[in-house]
Order: C-alpha cells, then sequence, then structure tokens
C-alpha cells in the first residue's frame, strides 16, 4: 500500500527549497524547474550547489523521492549528483533577422545617446542587434520556469509570479500552479485546467483578473498543523469519519478508509479543501454502498450464487449477508464471494437454507467433481 500511495502522490516544487540527498545530505537548493511547453510536464530539476563558486546541476524528476513544503529528498547521493549535467546560461547578442553587412544604419543615423555631460558619437555603420540566451544543459526545446516568472492573464495582465509548481509523481504533469500575487502577498492555486501555455519569460492563464482572486488560496503551513486541524474538523461533522485516515505531502492530502456512502465521501473531501495549507485532495475514500454494490455485482456474476435471494447490508466493511439459500453449497459460496471483494472486513452469514421443489434442478455440480 506504501508503494502505491507513493506512486500516486504529488510533488510540491517550491522554487528556492533545500535539496537534500541521501542520508539527509544537503545537496543545494531548487533554483528553477525545467518544462516541456508541448505537455506541459515537469522533466528535470535544476538544483544551485555551492556557496561562492556555484555550479548548477540538472537531474530528472525521477531522482525525487519525495518532497515537503519546503524541502525536497532524492534517491541519489551528493556524489551522484555530480555526474549529472552541468546548467549554464550564455548570453550573446546577433543581428536582428533581416540585418547584417550588407544592411546597415549610416553612421550618421547612429549618432549618439546623451547624458548631462554631452553626447557620445558612433562613427562606424551599425547593425541592430538582439540578445539571445542559450540555456545548456537542457534541450533547446525545454522552457525554464524560475522564481519571479511573471504569470500573465487573458487580458494581458501580469497577476503574480510562479511560487510552487504541484507535479503528478506518476506522469510528471503540471497539476497546479501557486502564484504569488500583491505588495501582502497572497497565494491563488491555479489549476493545470487554466494554463494555457508556458514560455520561457512567462506563464500564461485562460482567467480574468477577478477569476484569479477567487481561485483558493494557499497558505504555507507545517503538516502537523494541517493534518491536526482537519482531524477537529472532520471529529466535528455529523458524519462518521471515525475511519477516515488523512495523509499529507507536498500540500496534497490523500483520504483513504471507509464511510457510509458517497454523500459522506464528498462531504469528507469539501471539509478538507477548506483547510488552509492544502493545494489539492486525492479522495481514495471507500462507501459501505459501493461496497455493497460490489458484493451484490459478484454475487449476480457467480453461477453458484446467481439464482438465491440474498440481501447485501455494509456496516464500516463488516457484510452481512441476508436471505435464502438452496443448499450449504451455496451459503458457503456466497460467503465466500463476498469476502474476497475489495473494503470487505468481515462477512456475517445469515442465510437459510430453504431448498424449494426446484432446488435439484438449479444445483451444479461441485468443481472438481
Amino acid at each position: 500500500m506504501a508503494t502505491t500511495r507513493q506512486k500516486m502522490a504529488k510533488l510540491d516544487f517550491n522554487i528556492g527549497s533545500q535539496v537534500h540527498c541521501k542520508k539527509d545530505e544537503s545537496c543545494g537548493k531548487l533554483l528553477k524547474v525545467v518544462v516541456d511547453p508541448h505537455t506541459e510536464r515537469v522533466t528535470d530539476l535544476i538544483v544551485e550547489r555551492g556557496f561562492l563558486q556555484k555550479i548548477d546541476r540538472v537531474l530528472p524528476v525521477s531522482a525525487v523521492e519525495r518532497t515537503t513544503d519546503q524541502d525536497i529528498y532524492l534517491s541519489i547521493s551528493g556524489d551522484e549528483l555530480e555526474d549529472y549535467p552541468e546548467y549554464r546560461e550564455v548570453e550573446f547578442r546577433k543581428p536582428a533577422p533581416g540585418w547584417g553587412e550588407a544592411k546597415q544604419y549610416k553612421a550618421e543615423h547612429t549618432r549618439y545617446w546623451v547624458t548631462p555631460h554631452g553626447g557620445f558619437a558612433y562613427h562606424e555603420p551599425a547593425v541592430p542587434r538582439v540578445r539571445r540566451e542559450v540555456h545548456e544543459g537542457i534541450s533547446s526545446e525545454m522552457e525554464v520556469i524560475e522564481p519571479e516568472t511573471p504569470v500573465h492573464n487573458v487580458e494581458g495582465m501580469v497577476v503574480g509570479k510562479v511560487d510552487h509548481v504541484l507535479v503528478d509523481r506518476e506522469s510528471g504533469e503540471i497539476t497546479h500552479l501557486v502564484v504569488r500575487r500583491g505588495l501582502i502577498p497572497y497565494y491563488p492555486i491555479v489549476p493545470i485546467s487554466m494554463i494555457e501555455y508556458v514560455s520561457e519569460e512567462s506563464v500564461y492563464v485562460k482567467a480574468t483578473t477577478e477569476e484569479i482572486k477567487q481561485l483558493p488560496r494557499y497558505r504555507p503551513r507545517a503538516a502537523t498543523g494541517v493534518l491536526a486541524e482537519l482531524q477537529d474538523c472532520l471529529e466535528a461533522s455529523s458524519f462518521d469519519f471515525s475511519s477516515v485516515k488523512p495523509t499529507l505531502e507536498g500540500g496534497l492530502v490523500r483520504l483513504t478508509g471507509l464511510v457510509h456512502h458517497v454523500a459522506a465521501k464528498r462531504r469528507a473531501e469539501a471539509i478538507t479543501r477548506s483547510i488552509g495549507g492544502v493545494i489539492d485532495v486525492e479522495n481514495a475514500l471507500d462507501t459501505d454502498t459501493a461496497i455493497v454494490a460490489r458484493v451484490t455485482a459478484a454475487l449476480l456474476d457467480d453461477l453458484r450464487t446467481s439464482t438465491a435471494v440474498i440481501k447485501v447490508l455494509s456496516e464500516q466493511g463488516v457484510v452481512t449477508l441476508r436471505g435464502q439459500a438452496d443448499s450449504p453449497r451455496v451459503r458457503e459460496a456466497a460467503e465466500e464471494i463476498a469476502a474476497e471483494q475489495r473494503g470487505v472486513v468481515q462477512v456475517v452469514n445469515e442465510l437459510e437454507i430453504k431448498p424449494d421443489e426446484d432446488t435439484e434442478f438449479l444445483e451444479l455440480p461441485a468443481i472438481g467433481n
């Protein structure tokens, strides 16, 4: 179960987080994340190493074991990190498109710029140039999201700057951006459905300023505080949430356990989303209603019990079978089938054996005879 939970969890890439290698060895801090603009997947992390002589390394997302709000834990050692590509930004200038030796500004047209102490004149022909920046260590098709990357909305306005990137562990796809807004910062949580595209200069979202203001907000909090408040709210609810087990990783709360029906499952998720510090919820709660449906379907699908009159009840995963069975073999088969279904913790078999005049025609030979 732990392996499944780990695979399904989301990774919270808080730019600036401390990065730890094996044995909790400090390996630097998260400088930037690398995004494939076509799939909106985070492919790599750029980790800043060192103090005075900094060397940045590019490592794949698959090297991340887990994350918290302020820390990233890798599955590799510090020595292994040195084997990954070095990341560098190389800046240069080149003639603007359409310009070259054959096409230049004349000297009299490229005269000077003015300062309080007079002007400086150019006496040579000039070509307009544009600045280019190359990211060494990553594919030229990839884009980089770094601290303070601006976020633009459909109105063309800057609505904030990137603070967190939340990524699905299994697919690598971005699921949410946490955006920092305002002089007194607050943090709207932008879902992937609102992200139009990502470029080197900015992230563009399909939302108005007003819509962004109405989004749920992220409040950085310690995991213990989030889970304690959530537990208090669940206990105060009119629903029975005693079997609900929440876990928190990187702002994602995963709900497991059992509730009575779908309304309770929905209510547990709504309560969880209302807690400050929660970015998203993975609702893996099972319900007694679903268990009853699975057991009933299995009994109808099995030839040994398909014609038996059986009523199925479930209370916290304890399944009770009531009704009539034509023979002891049918009664035993019903209990066996019910016990095999997901979510069933115990079977109480209250079936009565009542053969009738059709029993001999309905009875099937025992398997193996």
